[in-house]
């Protein structure tokens, strides 16, 4: 599955796989992350979050000018998605 080219903003979003996960449908957020979000999300250094950023990529096999989406990244690290969504 390759996922679209421009990362703008989404309506909704596919759930994460814990069934307590709540999102809010009604807010407008973006479809993908960068490595400042990543930072921001789980409080490293700028060079961690890119480190971080690359290795969750290169698992799902990016290319250079692919972006990682939020729930590839959720996924990824096993985090909430919706505790992600929130601190973006």
């Amino acid at each position: 599955m390759v996922p679209p080219m421009d990362c703008l903003w989404h309506d909704h979003i596919m759930p994460h796989s814990t069934p307590s996960a709540q999102i809010n449908m009604s807010k407008k957020y973006r479809l993908c992350i960068n490595p400042k979000d990543v930072a921001l999300i789980l409080d490293l250094s700028p060079r961690q979050a890119q480190r971080k950023y690359q290795q969750a990529k290169d698992a799902y096999g990016k290319a250079k000018h692919q972006q990682l989406t939020i729930h590839e990244f959720a996924a990824y690290y096993d985090l909430p998605l919706a505790e992600v969504i929130e601190r973006l």
